[in-house]
Formats: C-alpha cells, sequence, structure tokens
C-alpha cells in the first residue's frame, strides 16, 4: 500500500499536480491498493501517466483475479464493508477522482480505475491507454498517440525493435514524426516516420485516421500492432504490412474501414497475446476505454515484453 501510494504521488509530481491533488491522488492509490490486498489476496496496481495536447492525465488501475464482487452498486456506498473497516474508501475515491468506474464479475476479479487531470475536464470522446514496461525494466519501448478533434482523430502506436531504452527512443520517435507530420494521410505519415526512424534500431507503427463525419478509419502501418475495430457483438481485423519501418519501407498502402456511432478502436502492441479479445466479458463493451484497456492487460499481458493497449470510442459517450 505504502509503495502504491509512492508511486502514485511521485508520478503525480512529475507531472506538475499541486500539491493538493497530489494528496487526493496519495489517498486514492491507498484506498484502491488496500482493496486490492484485502479483498483478492494481491492482484497488480498500475500507474499510467501521459499527456494529451495542454492536459495531462494520471490513470491509476488496480487488479485482480479474486472472488469478485457480487452487489457492486452496494460496494459503492459509504458504509458497506465485508471486511471490517468503517467502508469509506470506495466513497472517498469517487469523490477526489476526476473519473472513476469499476468492473466486476463473481470469481472473475475486479478492475478498479480512477483518474486524475490537471485542468478543468475537457470534452472528448472517451480513450485510454495501458502502457508497461517488461519486468525488469523500467522505461517502456512502445508508444501511443492520440489527437482528438471535432471532425478528425488520429491514433497511433509504435513498438521499438526489442525493449528498454533504444527500443523507447525508437518508440517516441516515431511519435515525434506522427506528431509533427498529422495533418497528411495515413499513409505519407508512416513514410515521413521511416525516414526519421532510420537512425535507430526501428519499430512497428500502425497510423489510424478516424473521419468522424463520413464515418470512416483509414489504417496504414507496418509491423506487428495489432488493431481492430470493434462494433457491437463483431469485430474487424485491420490489415498491415510486415516489415520493420526505419530498416525496409514497404510499399506502403492504406486500408479504409466503415464506423458507426457506437464503434470502438481497439489497438495492442505484441506484449498482449493475439487472442485478446472482450468476447465473454458481459456488458464490457458498452464501458469506458480506460476500464477496458486495463481488464484486456490484465488478461491478456504476456508479461515477458512491453505491453501497450489503447481503446476509444469513435462516437457516443460510454459509461
Amino acid at each position: 500500500m505504502g509503495e502504491a501510494r509512492r508511486l502514485a504521488m511521485s508520478a503525480a509530481q512529475s507531472l506538475g499536480f499541486d500539491e493538493n491533488r497530489r494528496s487526493d491522488v496519495g489517498i486514492v492509490a491507498t484506498e484502491a491498493a488496500t482493496n486490492v490486498l484485502l479483498h483478492a489476496r494481491g492482484g497488480e496496481f498500475l500507474v499510467c501517466p501521459f499527456r494529451m495536447g495542454d492536459t495531462t492525465y494520471l490513470d491509476l488501475l488496480a487488479l485482480d483475479q479474486g472472488s469478485g464482487i457480487r452487489d457492486v452498486p452496494r460496494a459503492l456506498q459509504d458504509g458497506y464493508s465485508t471486511s471490517g473497516t468503517a467502508g469509506h474508501g470506495m466513497g472517498a475515491i469517487q469523490r477526489l477522482s476526476d473519473e472513476s468506474r469499476l468492473y466486476s464479475f463473481p470469481d472473475r476479479g475486479t478492475v478498479f480505475w480512477s483518474r486524475f487531470q490537471d485542468s478543468t475536464r475537457i470534452k472528448s470522446r472517451p480513450f485510454g491507454a495501458v502502457n508497461i514496461p517488461m519486468k525488469g525494466e523500467t522505461i517502456c519501448g512502445d508508444a501511443f498517440l492520440v489527437l482528438p478533434g471535432a471532425s478528425k482523430s488520429l491514433y497511433m502506436m509504435a513498438d521499438g525493435l526489442g525493449h528498454g531504452a533504444h527500443a523507447a527512443e525508437a518508440a517516441n520517435e516515431a511519435v515525434s514524426s506522427v506528431r509533427l507530420h498529422a495533418d497528411r494521410t495515413a499513409s505519407e505519415i508512416v513514410t515521413f516516420a521511416h525516414a526519421e526512424l532510420k537512425k535507430t534500431r526501428g519499430a512497428a507503427i500502425t497510423v489510424a485516421i478516424v473521419d468522424h463525419e463520413r464515418q470512416t478509419l483509414t489504417c496504414s502501418g507496418v509491423g506487428n500492432i495489432s488493431s481492430v475495430i470493434l462494433n457491437g457483438m463483431s469485430s474487424r481485423n485491420m490489415i498491415t504490412q510486415n516489415g520493420t519501418l526505419g530498416v525496409v519501407l514497404p510499399r506502403m498502402q492504406e486500408y479504409c474501414y466503415p464506423i458507426e456511432s457506437r464503434s470502438v478502436l481497439l489497438m495492442y502492441s505484441d506484449g498482449i497475446n493475439s487472442k485478446c479479445s472482450l468476447s465473454g466479458y458481459s456488458g464490457l463493451q458498452n464501458r469506458h476505454p480506460m476500464l477496458i484497456a486495463g481488464l484486456l492487460y490484465r488478461d491478456f499481458s504476456r508479461h515477458r515484453d512491453d505491453a501497450t493497449v489503447l481503446l476509444a470510442s469513435l462516437g457516443d459517450e460510454m459509461s
């Protein structure tokens, strides 16, 4: 619990959160980690900081595969406890966080998510991402970029070859290049990134550009980033080309897919099992993307490579 609090508060400080906000982060981290230890006898606590435009976010995830919560609405009420505590933890978490969600089923564990941001909440399509280095590394060799807009949005993921600092250098170089050329087509963006990545060990990259007015998604990529469009109970895998960007540039192609008002984009690196899917989780696709990202990481991470999961709602708000 103490380690979870220290990690969360350190991340909040590095993001420039003020003292009061850091205190809120510390309280939520302590409560969330305590719940995992008391009720599930162990699990994972993830601290996920990132920036989008001028806004800085800090996401906290408490993941376990314990007995689950049989009455979620009751568990969220102040005064409810199954372990002899005062039962104020979940209520405090909801009050102190900018956003928080809980997903739990009996005998299938619990995923808890809490989000903090350093400015007034901006209205944007819901998104979420988990970006975790492999065990033994302090730097993740994967990276991602989210550039949402009213008419068009861009989502990108990169997986630097290998892992550690050199992989992170390649992935971050890819992000910088994509950000610089974000007004181009998807295939042009990938081509520009290839030129920048020649000075690195190379990376796998996928770029997805969503046209919200035309309800289309255009994708271009090289390497083993997996991308899926989820539409209710159906899904469609997006096509990318073989290779490593920065090493050999294949003849670039773009693929265009129709989307719907409730479509969700799922992207993940090869640190996540290729069987990654939302099937078998009742009502999950209607939940917030960050909650889904946490659950997919929990259940499909290989735990022997850098692992990144990104989900974004392409249309309406999710709960």
